[in-house]
C-alpha cells in the first residue's frame, strides 16, 4: 500500500507574461508530490519536522515560540522559503531542501508530477477553463502513478485543502474516473483534502512543488531566468527519485519536460513563440545604443 501526498505547482489561472498587468502568474500548471510505502510515513513525518524545525530555528524562535504559538501547528510554505533572495543569501535553505530530498530517497518515496504549459492569453483568447485544466492534470497524475506503482500495490491520494468549490467538483469527477478507467484501478478512494498545517507529509509535498514550480517557470519562460538556481541546485537530486512517467507537456512548439532534464540548464520554450525577456530586450538596446 502506498500513500500519495500532492499539491499544485505553477498556477491554474490565465497567463500572458510575467510583466502583464493582469495575467502574470506562471507559464505552467501542474500537480506534483510523492508516493511512499505506508510503513514509512511516520518516519518521514518525524524526519521532515526535525529538518524544518532545526533548519529554520531562528525563524521559529522569533515567530512561533516568542508569540506563544504551537510549533507543531506551524508551517513554512515552500513559495515563501524558496525565493531567489533566500537561495542566494542563506546556504542553509539549500541544505534543508537537499536533506528533504535525501530523506524521501532513504524512505523509498518516489516523486511524481504532471503539468502542462498553458496557452497564453486572457479571457476570450484561451478556450481551456481553469476547471478543465485541473481536471486534465489530476487524471494524468492518477494514470502516471498507476503506471509506476510497484506491482500489486494500491494507492490513496491526499492533497492540501484549498477550499475551492471547483476543486471539489473535480474530485467528484475523479471518483467517476477511478471506476471507469483501467489506468486508475489501483486508486482505492477519490483524492482527499486535509489541512496542511496538521500534516508534515503534506507540507513536504508543498516544498517539492515549490521546487517544481521554480524549475518549470525557468524552463518555459525567459522572464523567469532568475530561477535557474532551481534546476542547478535541485533538478538532478529530484530527477533521481522521480518516476519515469512524470512529465510537463509543452505547447505551441515548446518541448516536453521529462525527469532526466530537470537538472539540465537548457530551456523548453520556443524562442520564436515566447516573447523575449526584459533582460534580453535591455541587452539588445545596450548593444545598439
Amino acid at each position: 500500500m502506498h500513500i500519495g501526498y500532492f499539491d499544485e505547482f505553477g498556477h491554474n489561472g490565465l497567463y500572458k507574461s510575467r510583466n502583464d498587468k493582469s495575467f502574470k502568474t506562471h507559464p505552467v500548471f501542474g500537480l506534483g508530490g510523492f508516493i511512499i510505502p505506508v510503513d514509512n510515513i511516520r518516519a518521514l513525518s518525524g524526519a521532515f519536522r526535525w529538518i524544518k524545525e532545526s533548519g529554520l530555528k531562528a525563524e521559529i524562535d522569533a515567530k512561533v515560540i516568542a508569540r506563544g504559538k504551537k510549533i507543531e501547528h506551524w508551517e513554512k510554505k515552500g513559495s515563501a522559503l524558496l525565493t531567489t533572495r533566500n537561495i542566494q543569501k542563506y546556504r542553509e535553505v539549500r541544505r534543508i531542501i537537499g536533506r528533504v530530498i535525501k530523506k524521501l530517497a532513504d524512505l523509498e518515496a518516489k516523486i511524481v508530477f504532471y503539468g502542462q504549459e498553458k496557452n497564453r492569453g486572457g479571457p476570450g483568447e484561451v478556450n481551456e477553463t481553469n476547471s478543465q485544466r485541473y481536471d486534465h492534470a489530476i487524471r494524468q497524475l492518477i494514470k502516471r502513478i498507476h503506471w509506476d506503482l510497484p506491482q500489486e500495490e494500491n494507492l490513496m491520494m491526499i492533497l492540501d485543502k484549498q477550499g475551492d468549490k471547483e476543486r471539489l467538483e473535480i474530485f467528484a469527477t475523479a471518483a467517476s474516473f477511478m471506476f471507469s478507467n483501467e489506468h486508475a484501478s489501483r486508486l482505492l478512494e477519490p483524492p482527499m483534502e486535509v489541512e496542511s498545517h496538521l500534516y508534515q507529509t503534506v507540507q513536504c509535498a508543498d516544498w517539492i512543488c515549490a521546487v517544481l514550480g521554480r524549475i518549470t517557470a525557468y524552463k518555459y519562460d525567459p522572464d523567469f531566468h532568475e530561477h535557474q538556481w532551481a534546476s542547478q541546485y535541485f533538478g538532478s537530486q529530484i530527477a533521481r527519485i522521480t518516476t519515469k512517467n512524470s512529465k510537463v507537456r509543452g505547447v505551441n512548439g515548446s518541448r516536453d519536460l521529462f525527469p532526466r532534464y530537470l537538472g539540465n540548464l537548457g530551456t523548453c520554450f520556443d524562442p520564436e513563440k515566447v516573447p523575449a525577456s526584459q533582460q534580453q530586450l535591455n541587452n539588445l538596446v545596450a548593444k545598439f545604443s
